[in-house]
């Protein structure tokens, strides 16, 4: 089996083309071109049908990053059966198997020249002959023009119900005025026909189903701070309040449900503490305690082989790992057992038949961006299906360890470093995250900082104030703090890492995309003195600008959250503006952005740069007319980090990174 199913791999390879083989290393490096690392995976969501009879995969376009492919496998003899193109400038971006025949799928899709497809909200089934292919939701359905993803989202809640071919898909309505709560339908995945169940309790809310088909949890934020959990009997009963935060101090969110329905999962965020997972009596609404991290939030949920309760959660302490519900379920010892032919690395599994017999694993970490296997878990044995990246080598590639550092006023910070080959110390690139808030850096394979790393750099990346996955104290803690404490925290990070050895005083840049980019900027202008360069990709540059022109703004609960976020006071925002502190940069400053970016408006590059001209302050720039927030196309990204190699070369580097970036492709 385990030769067979390599096998797989390598027939998907030769039939989507192997672009590894065009970007193999000249024989005078042995660093990998730098199109290594940008290139599109090759292979995501690897799904078994209820019966094992087929095997999906969805495949890159080696020559199209704006259009992909089922791939449709048979599920005994690994043959391929066909594919099934996504359609002119479409992505699938998820699907599951609503039968042993069709399967569901939702779309991103390029519109007019921007190059970064956006999700439309819409979902439509297809065989896996590729016949019969029927939108179930959106503007397409219903014949109304859609206009960069305007025209109404659904969200299936439930895939599987009593009633053959249905699913349970809550969805915000299509061009209807007023404040509207979104809808529970149940769609037929054959015939299209729809049937409403009901609405949820106001306007913003998700539903949660049990196993059922009862649409019986919701929750929503009205503020983007808190949230509150609505319940119900049934679909046909009246919604109920079960928690108010304004009145409790408390966050719930829905999960699922256990096996027999009388308990519902909930993430629990209260206190000066992580964030944990609770089972809450859907009766008395009384709790019970399942997990909580050390210092970390839960991450993801994992199903049983049924569907029917959860047997594991993915731990985030540090490097990533699994807690077990139930040591003693058959799922958590076979994952034991995987785990010891896999050590450091997180093995879990993905998707299982109905029956419960065969599952596809996944197996992935800092260094190895995943494997997929075909699991027998009546004879234990496993074979080779794909490699996400075939043409990354997990030996070649850098630990990312965890870290942790008190700040100055002492709150603890956690985060990773991702060291290069050689001793200390190295040039080291400061690396904060976008979003800020409910985003954090986690253990596993990240290619930027897997490139860089391969460029001889060392790669530091805190989780700041403000940052998710550490509670929702910790997150609350960064609202209007940009520029402040938040800043805080990266400048003392980076000074823990020269304390440490790690760097010195003069081998330290750094770089960050989105709010990471204005963290950057903001990091050469409070400290001057501290960084030899600054990268700002996709940066926010003036906060007046995200308030009056980003996207974030179109929405109800988007306003709401930038005012928690930002603030309101136009002089505050100017003052915490990498903009209004130009004159104090000494940094050597490279920019990049995309001419249609709706998040970060290209206004802020503008205004930067104008301001860094006035100031007489030399800087370098790329700028991609049609991308948009960050750089989609990989040809472009592949531009964007040879700029950023060869700068950070000139200011910390070693005299190798313009030798690399010539040699690829």
């Amino acid at each position: 089996m385990y030769a067979r199913t390599r096998l797989w791999a390598v027939i998907l390879s030769c039939a989507i083309g192997s672009a590894a083989a065009a970007d193999t290393p000249t024989a005078t490096t042995t660093q990998k071109p730098i199109a290594d690392f940008v290139k599109q995976a090759d292979f995501t969501e690897v799904q078994l049908s209820p019966s094992g009879k087929y095997i999906a995969t969805v495949i890159s376009m080696p020559d199209n990053p704006h259009e992909n492919a089922f791939a449709i496998l048979d599920g005994k003899t690994g043959s391929i059966i066909r594919f099934i193109h996504s359609g002119k400038d479409a992505l699938i971006a998820n699907y599951f198997w609503a039968n042993d025949e069709r399967l569901v799928a939702s779309l991103s899709v390029k519109f007019n020249k921007l190059d970064t497809p956006y999700a439309t909200g819409e979902i439509f089934a297809i065989d896996v002959d590729g016949n019969k292919q029927l939108d179930l939701f959106g503007a397409r359905k219903h014949l109304i023009h859609m206009n960069d993803g305007d025209g109404g989202r659904a969200r299936v809640i439930e895939r599987k119900l009593a009633t053959p071919d249905e699913i349970l898909v809550e969805s915000d309505a299509l061009q209807r005025s007023g404040n509207a709560a979104p809808l529970i339908q149940r769609v037929n995945v054959d015939t299209g026909q729809v049937t409403q169940v009901g609405k949820a309790p106001i306007e913003g809310a998700s539903v949660v189903s049990d196993h059922a088909g009862q649409a019986r949890a919701a929750f929503a934020s009205a503020d983007a701070s808190h949230v509150s959990l609505w319940v119900r009997k049934d679909n046909d009963s009246e919604w109920s309040l079960a928690n108010d935060p304004a009145k409790t101090n408390i966050n719930m969110t829905p999960v699922g449900f256990n096996r027999d329905n009388s308990k519902l999962y909930v993430l629990v965020s209260e206190g000066k503490k992580a964030d944990a997972i609770e089972l809450m009596d859907m009766t008395s609404l009384a709790r019970t305690p399942v997990y909580r991290g050390e210092f970390s939030d839960p991450g993801e949920m994992l199903r049983t082989a049924d569907g029917k309760d959860f047997y594991a959660i993915v731990t985030q302490d540090g490097k990533r790992s699994l807690h077990f519900l139930d040591e003693n379920s058959q799922e958590a010892k076979i994952t034991k057992a995987l785990q010891a032919s896999f050590p450091g690395q997180l093995v879990l599994f993905t998707s299982f038949t109905d029956d419960g017999k065969r599952a596809v694993v996944s197996v992935s970490s800092d260094r190895n961006p995943g494997d997929f296997y075909i699991f027998n878990l009546d004879t234990m044995q496993a074979g080779h299906l794909v490699k996400v990246m075939p043409q990354i080598d997990p030996e070649q590639m850098h630990a990312m360890e965890p870290v942790s550092l008190t700040s100055r006023d002492g709150l603890p910070l956690h985060g990773f470093i991702t060291l290069p080959k050689g001793s200390k110390p190295y040039p080291l690139i400061v690396l904060p995250h976008g979003g800020p808030h409910g985003i954090s850096d986690e253990w596993g394979y990240n290619r930027e900082v897997q490139l860089f790393a391969s460029r001889g750099y060392a790669v530091l990346q805190i989780n700041y104030r403000g940052s998710g996955g550490y509670g929702g104290w910790f997150q609350q803690l960064g609202y209007r703090k940009w520029g402040l404490t938040m800043q805080d925290d990266l400048t003392d990070a980076t000074h823990w890492a020269i304390d440490q050895g790690y760097a010195t005083r003069q081998g330290v840049c750094i770089y960050g995309a989105s709010y990471g980019g204005y963290a950057a900027l903001e990091g050469v202008v409070r400290e001057p003195d501290l960084y030899k360069c600054a990268i700002g990709y996709a940066g926010v540059y003036d906060l007046r600008v995200q308030l009056d022109d980003s996207d974030t703004r179109e929405s109800k609960v988007g306003r709401s959250y930038l005012s928690l976020a930002l603030g309101d006071d136009r002089d505050d925002l100017l003052a915490r503006s990498p903009l209004s502190g130009v004159p104090k940069i000494k940094s050597n400053v490279l920019l990049l952005h995309g001419g249609k970016d709706p998040r970060v408006p290209i206004k802020n590059f503008y205004e930067m740069t104008k301001a860094l001209d006035k100031n007489n302050k030399h800087y370098e720039q790329l700028v991609m007319p049609d991308e948009g927030h960050g750089f989609f196309v990989p040809e472009h990204s592949q531009q964007a980090y040879e700029k950023m190699l060869e700068f950070l070369d000139r200011n910390i580097g070693h005299g190798q990174a313009t030798t690399v970036a010539n040699a690829s492709p």
